[in-house]
């Protein structure tokens, strides 16, 4: 009777750990639910003329911000979202002499984008990234180095920007990423009589990081 019973205790405890096996259990998958970047990258602004006040503004080069919120889509790699920059910008302002002008003298501006995005790319060790955007770039705060006045009519001037970029990047975690673009901008000037073109471009070479929020 006592072999018995051992047998059918043994024939038990097997049985329940085969159909403890066969159970699917569910993965559980955590995903964040929006992703937050800071970037800092050096920033090249081709010059234009300016109908409005018939100024040459010759931009330099200098240090852009930029910040961006996303939300993914789905569970893979691409989101949408929102992206706002500003660089303080050199340039050399040649205008009339006129009132809020100057024939020619170093001035500095700033240049601030809000832009929509499309990224694809972002998973755990390296990987590409490539970023679409397009929005507006505005150009405002033109004043005289030395001194400070300020030039020009005071008002805001805006373009419609669409950008590409393309890098790569590398995810510490799940919820941290750096990454490293190459971005390429092209904005669309109000159209001057005798002048065909109507286009400026701008380049940034930029590093930062983004971070998972939520999930």
């Amino acid at each position: 009777m006592i072999r018995r019973a051992l047998f059918v205790f043994t024939l038990l405890f097997v049985c329940t750990d085969v159909v403890r096996a066969q159970i699917i259990r569910p993965q559980i998958r955590s995903q964040p639910m929006a992703w937050t970047s800071l970037a800092i990258g050096w920033t090249t602004q081709q010059g234009f003329n300016d109908p409005e006040t018939g100024a040459a503004w010759d931009f330099g080069s200098g240090p852009q911000w930029r910040a961006s919120l996303e939300m993914p889509m789905g569970y893979g790699a691409t989101t949408v979202g929102v992206v706002g920059t500003i660089v303080k910008m050199p340039l050399i302002y040649s205008g009339s002499g006129i009132g809020a002008s100057c024939t020619q003298c170093d001035a500095d501006a700033t240049i601030s984008q809000v832009l929509g995005t499309l990224r694809m790319g972002g998973t755990t060790g390296f990987h590409q990234v490539i970023d679409l955007a397009a929005g507006t770039t505005m150009f405002s705060n033109f004043r005289q180095t030395n001194g400070g006045a300020k030039l020009g009519t005071g008002k805001m001037s805006q373009n419609f920007t669409f950008t590409i970029a393309y890098g790569f990047g590398y995810g510490l975690s799940q919820r941290t990423q750096i990454f490293f673009t190459q971005e390429y901008a092209l904005q669309i000037l109000k159209r001057q009589a005798g002048s065909s073109n109507n286009t400026a471009q701008q380049r940034t070479l930029r590093f930062g990081g983004r971070y998972g929020l939520g999930g």
